[in-house]
């Protein structure tokens, strides 16, 4: 295998290290060997990751030049092509454009130092850049000279991408000045820029007439694929009569648009042409000619259709469609899919103004119309854009009720049209059933019991629904009865009662008896109407028919693993699992239930000397809302005026990173199921709009049946539109990302892709070999995707490796997951058995199986509290006035 995950480090914001780093209890002497250099590789890749972030002395990190004079200056000529020189030798300076320089060239600032001064030490954190205006510095690593630095040089710009150790030690021979910029400047002048850039191009892509109509993300998508081009005075930018496919919008400067040499119109800031061409492959209508210097704007046809997924006319017809069905009080009760799939199955259909739409007598539940474009008269009412005919009336049975008067087009007018028996058809059947089971869907979603469950198992078990009536006072379940079902009330108001005693009321959408389909226990409780009611039930027989044996084990283990009243009280302790720069996770044992949980403990002294409130906060907040069969579970989280606590899922194997070293050979049909896998796991957080950032062999465990669970959640991110830290492994790293563009769920489509090819290939398809993050992010920018010679060809993986590491994040991303789902290379797999866990999966790390009652019994007279305090050897202060802070409050 490739080096490169040995030398993997991750970088960006304040992380909470590690979760788990190994978690085999091995038998033999040699196997214990085997762990014993795992741990050690793994500590010290710990050891290396908490480097990058560590700060010294409390809060306070070590700045760079502390003798310094700083001053801020005005640059002469001279010093700005000192500088922009310099900047050409720095691939982080060469990615910009010239206004981003303009703008940190103003920000540097001039710092003088005597001889015999120290900016910066080996192993200290970085946090500037610098460019020698004058003088003579030396380089030394372990103490001794390597190379001395000379006017117009730079250094340090490792410090400006994130706060690694610097590599070596540099002093001053000389009295010496520096141009120097520090890492907060930079990322503040990139980001608004980026940010300001964005904006701009969003504004102008929604300026645009022919796009008004498109959603935020089909916006966003456009916005990635944009492409600038400059063009000088005079410079012809179309011509008359050539075949076009390119939409212009003009940024900046004044285009002359001439027919026949006649100038029939100016564009300028803001406008654009060409939008015809770019939708019908027309010729072009006429010349434009760059009256001033010019930028533009542009897109192609190949990339809006890759990034919007069809025609764009097309798309314009779905979106008006969508509006209407949002606006409609009886379309917007349908489901997503319900939705799409009437919109597909609607006909559109074109007319001119004077055109009869729909006759006089026609029966009004007969047919739906939307207007997309135009408008349509009907006696005296009138029916504009995004109005929706028939759709209070389709969804009833009266044939009676027929138009008194002709539907008449007034102007050019759109419409999409469906008949009620194919409305009916794309819904999958009649409106009032179908509805109604929209509502049991979604709360089946959000029981604890189903949410491991896919949407395919979901909407089997709503098809086993029944719905059962009950009267006024009528007992649905008794206390202490078997139970053999479970309830959600569609109509009504229960009340449940333990031992006579009422001790709530359910109503509407409310459920109870979850567990009693999948548990023989005895009803904890009696419940009876205190109305009439009705209830959708899903019988124990109907659960265990849909639901095979293998899903129901996992299922179990998750119902067993959550602990609303867990206590630290409750648990004793195994071992130690893992330890890094700002948390320990223990093996721990629940002392009655005899279930083990891993135990993240955070020193409060560290939450505050580093920092790490909102770092915290975060990883609780993700965390939360994850209930998936291939991600660790968090149980429940704990505080007490030592530590915070996160009790997690327990899980026993490998991580990738060691695994696919076992394996020696990873065949491509190991690689599908790896790949399946991640995909599955990176949609279930994409739909909760969270970014993992971090996706790499090390951070997936392969657990003891040889399935993936994702388990750190350091560096992951709920984000509602774009977000610029830069964040994750440089091997692993989006080139967005490393530019600090603003990124957004793309960069895991990303990291997915090096994963697999790594899987495939046994290195990673950029610098492999290289360690300097400099150096690595520089050739993932720059470089071309390349893959080794092969025996055979692998022309089906390389189209989603090639798709997946698409330097444009929109057509990275495509459609989306289901999309790639879909895709030829992954047709083995059937998606519903991954999740049951019904494949066989490449490899089973060797676990020895635990004995709860020995270990009780060995532990039994131990407390908790010494073994946690043991570990927590560093002298930090004890936490003074922060600690009464409500930052807390949910733990």
């Amino acid at each position: 295998m490739g080096s490169c995950s040995l030398k993997a480090q991750s970088t960006g914001e304040k992380q909470i290290q590690p979760i788990i780093i190994s978690q085999n209890i091995l038998t033999t002497e040699e196997e214990k060997k085997i762990e014993g250099e795992i741990m050690r590789q793994r500590v010290s890749k710990i050891k290396q990751k908490g480097a990058l972030f560590e700060v010294r002395k409390g809060s306070i990190p070590v700045m760079d030049a502390p003798t310094a004079q700083v001053k801020e200056v005005d640059k002469s000529y001279r010093d700005v092509e000192i500088i922009e020189k310099s900047f050409e030798k720095h691939f982080i300076f060469t990615t910009l454009t010239q206004d981003q320089k303009k703008v940190i060239i103003q920000a540097m600032k001039l710092y003088t130092l005597a001889s015999n001064q120290t900016i910066f030490r080996q192993n200290q954190p970085g946090t500037s850049f610098f460019i020698v205006a004058s003088g003579l510095l030396e380089v030394l690593v372990n103490d001794i000279r390597i190379s001395t630095i000379t006017e117009g040089q730079g250094f340090g710009e490792l410090a400006l991408m994130h706060d690694s150790p610097r590599t070596a030690t540099v002093r001053t021979l000389t009295p010496v000045t520096l141009w120097g910029l520090d890492r907060n400047s930079f990322k503040r002048i990139i980001e608004d820029l980026n940010v300001k850039h964005y904006e701009e191009n969003k504004a102008f892509i929604e300026s645009v007439s022919v796009f008004a109509i498109l959603k935020p993300a089909q916006i966003e998508s456009l916005v990635g694929s944009l492409v600038t081009f400059n063009y000088a005075p005079g410079q012809v930018v179309v011509k008359e009569g050539d075949i076009g496919d390119l939409l212009f919008i003009i940024k900046e400067g004044i285009v002359s648009c001439t027919r026949k040499n006649i100038e029939i119109k100016k564009f300028i800031k803001g406008e654009y042409f060409g939008e015809q061409a770019l939708i019908y492959n027309s010729p072009r209508t006429a010349t434009c000619i760059a009256v001033t210097n010019v930028i533009c704007l542009c897109i192609d046809r190949e990339n809006l259709n890759t990034a919007l997924g069809s025609q764009l006319q097309a798309i314009i017809f779905k979106n008006s469609q969508s509006i209407v069905i949002e606006k409609s009080e009886v379309l917007n009760k349908l489901s997503h899919i319900q939705t799409e799939n009437l919109i597909n199955a609607m006909e559109i259909k074109k007319y001119q103004s004077g055109d009869i739409m729909i006759e006089a007598g026609t029966i009004k539940n007969s047919v739906l119309v939307m207007i997309l474009k135009g408008k349509v008269l009907s006696g005296i009412d009138t029916y504009e854009k995004f109005a929706c005919i028939g759709a209070e009336d389709i969804i009833e049975e009266d044939e009676d009720k027929k138009y008194d008067d002709d539907l008449i087009v007034d102007g050019e007018t759109d419409i999409a049209i469906i008949t009620k028996s194919e409305f009916e058809k794309s819904i999958g059947g009649k409106y009032q059933l179908v509805t109604d089971n929209n509502q049991a869907f979604m709360i089946l979603k959000h029981v604890q019991l189903f949410r491991g469950l896919s949407n395919d198992k979901i909407h089997s078990l709503l098809a086993a629904l029944k719905v059962e009536k009950y009267a006024d006072g009528q007992v649905i379940v008794e206390q202490n009865s078997e139970g053999d079902a479970f309830y959600i009330v569609k109509t009504g108001k229960v009340e449940v009662s333990i031992d006579s005693h009422v001790v709530r009321t359910i109503t509407k959408h409310d459920y109870f008896g979850e567990r009693s389909v999948i548990l023989n226990q005895k009803r904890t409780a009696t419940v009876t109407a205190s109305s009439k009611v009705e209830c959708w039930v899903l019988f124990q027989v109907d659960f265990m028919r849909i639901i095979d044996q293998g899903l129901r084990t996992h299922l179990m283990k998750r119902i067993e693993l959550q602990d609303d009243n867990l206590t630290l009280e409750d648990l004793t302790y195994v071992k130690l699992l893992g330890k890094g720069m700002f948390g320990n996770v223990f093996l721990t044992i629940h002392k009655t239930k005899k279930i083990f949980y891993a135990l993240k403990t955070v020193d409060r002294r560290k939450i505050y000397a580093y920092e790490l409130q909102e770092s915290l906060i975060l990883e609780r907040k993700v965390l939360m809302q994850l209930d998936h069969i291939f991600i660790m579970k968090l149980v429940k989280t704990l505080k007490d005026h030592k530590r915070i606590y996160f009790v997690l899922e327990y899980v026993r194997g490998m991580d990738l990173f060691d695994v696919i070293r076992k394996m020696s050979v990873v065949s491509e049909e190991d690689s599908r199921f790896y790949a399946a896998c991640l995909i599955v796991i990176l949609q279930h957080l994409h739909d909760r709009d969270i970014i993992y950032r971090d996706l790499k062999p090390e951070n997936v465990v392969v657990d003891e049946e040889g399935y993936l669970k994702l388990i750190d959640f350091g560096t992951a991110k709920i984000v509602n539109g774009r977000t610029y830290t830069i964040v994750g492994t440089p091997h692993y790293m989006a080139p967005e990302v490393i530019l600090r563009k603003g990124y957004t769920v793309a960069v895991d489509y990303w990291s997915l892709g090096i994963v697999l090819y790594e899987l495939l290939f046994e290195k990673v398809p950029f610098a492999d070999e290289e360690e300097d993050p400099m150096i690595v992010y520089e050739i993932v920018l720059t470089a071309r995707l390349r893959y080794p010679r092969l025996q055979k060809p692998m022309p089906e993986v390389k189209s989603v490796i090639d798709q997946l590491l698409n330097k444009n994040p929109s057509l990275r991303m495509s459609a989306g997951f289901e999309k790639l789902k879909s895709h030829p290379w992954f047709s083995f797999i059937d998606w519903e058995k991954l999740l049951s866990k019904d494949i066989k999966s490449p490899y089973l790390p060797k676990v020895k199986k635990l004995d709860p009652d020995l270990i009780l019994e060995h532990m039994r007279d131990q407390l908790l509290e010494g073994f946690l305090a043991k570990e927590e050897t560093d002298n930090l202060p004890e936490p003074s006035g922060k600690s009464n802070s409500k930052w807390d409050v949910d733990f």
